[in-house]
């Protein structure tokens, strides 16, 4: 396909070719047929130039965002011309790149590498390349589009915290509960409570159950590992920013950062974008789904994260909830999820520091109902993290 240069120069010298006939000038008339003849045989010559060439793709099957990939591109010259002066300009991963190969010879081909830089988190199919050519001239250059078959899986960002989930266990590296029923004795009586459907049959306390002619359950409280379960919230409003710094993006990846906490310690975890996503996609000790899911979501939700009554299938299991400081959530710490869960983690972005329109700011918790918010949480027996910035997430997990 013409360029728009190559079509300007063909219309400006039709133009003048009009005005010669209607003239009659017999000068001007030889003068504006060269001028028009001229870029039609470039532009015939330029279309055979990068006519029939074909194009492979080969890459990594997986990088981190931020980070760069060198992918191999074959460009096959099938025919017995050779070919002259193409311009290589490829798209992959959300970043572009381009060079020029001079000269590829009749039934060869040419394996040149690109170096793509600064990639973009998400999954791509394959890079859209364009070859043009200018030859002989330049004063006509044809592009040609091609897409390369070649799957890229770009993860999130994640990096190594320091620090483990604090306890009150010695060497456990787990959160912990305090409440959980048991028939075990190494704990404090707590009483006796209405079966649930999570509980052990072991737990059954058959007095009480033949009296009350309902099935009941002894209760001690001791000390025990959970699993955490990261729920990341994709409401679009609350995703302040843009570019790797976005609150978005840095929340997936703290979500990043800690499942491959979990994985350095074998430890189950779950991931979801809600309590019931998380429900749906179960318990893990391996990252390749969790980190293929935090490669591939984006902020779509047009609605807050529903905090109203949710569970997991597992007694075991607490979740952490990483959310931006959107006014929606002004009220979390009474919300039936942390009624439920009251040693639930919240790690919170500050959104005004992610977004840099003052304005857009507003949307925002401010700092006074920020510290009634984590008073509050951590009053319930939660913990509240504050997440001022991208560049203070290491700092800020590290007591976590």
């Amino acid at each position: 396909m013409p360029t728009r240069k190559t079509l300007f120069w063909l219309l400006a010298a039709g133009f003048l070719y009009l005005i010669a006939l209607n003239v009659g000038s017999g000068w001007l008339y030889v003068v504006t047929s060269l001028l028009v003849s001229f870029p039609l045989a470039a532009l015939f010559l330029s279309r055979i130039n990068i006519r029939r060439l074909t194009l492979r793709q080969t890459s990594p099957e997986e990088a981190t965002a931020g980070g760069g990939i060198c992918t191999q591109v074959d460009i096959v010259n099938p025919s017995v011309v050779p070919r002259f002066f193409l311009r290589l300009d490829a798209d992959f991963g959300g970043r572009s790149a381009s060079l020029m190969l001079p000269y590829l010879g009749p039934r060869r081909a040419r394996r040149l590498k690109l170096d793509f830089a600064g990639l973009k988190r998400g999954f791509y199919r394959g890079g859209r390349f364009s070859i043009s050519s200018g030859a002989p001239t330049g004063l006509a250059r044809v592009r040609r589009r091609h897409f390369a078959e070649s799957p890229l899986v770009i993860y999130p960002r994640w990096q190594r915290l320091p620090g483990d989930w604090a306890t009150g266990m010695k060497n456990s590296g787990y959160l912990v509960s305090s409440v959980l029923p048991t028939r075990s004795s190494t704990g404090d009586y707590l009483g006796v409570r209405e079966y649930r459907p999570e509980d052990s049959p072991r737990s059954i306390h058959w007095r009480t159950t033949a009296r009350a002619g309902s099935l009941a359950v002894v209760e001690y409280s001791r000390q025990a590992a959970i699993s955490p379960v990261m729920i990341v919230d994709r409401y679009r409003d609350g995703a302040a920013g843009e570019g790797p710094d976005a609150s978005f993006e840095t929340a997936v990846s703290i979500a990043a950062s800690l499942i491959q906490r979990e994985v350095s310690h074998n430890r189950r975890f779950g991931l979801g974008d809600s309590p019931a996503d998380a429900a749906g996609r179960g318990l893990s000790h391996e990252d390749a789904r969790a980190m293929l899911w935090l490669a591939r979501v984006e902020a779509a939700a047009t609605d807050p994260l529903d905090l109203t009554a949710a569970g997991f299938p597992w007694p075991e299991a607490t979740p952490v909830l990483i959310l931006t400081s959107h006014e929606a959530y002004a009220g979390l710490d009474r919300s039936e999820l942390l009624d439920h869960f009251p040693h639930a983690a919240v790690i919170m972005l500050d959104g005004r520091g992610f977004e840099k329109d003052e304005k857009r700011q507003r949307r925002f918790l401010d700092g006074n109902r920020l510290n009634l918010l984590a008073a509050a949480v951590e009053a319930g027996g939660g913990r509240f993290v504050l997440v001022p910035s991208p560049d203070e997430v290491v700092r800020c997990l590290e007591d976590l």
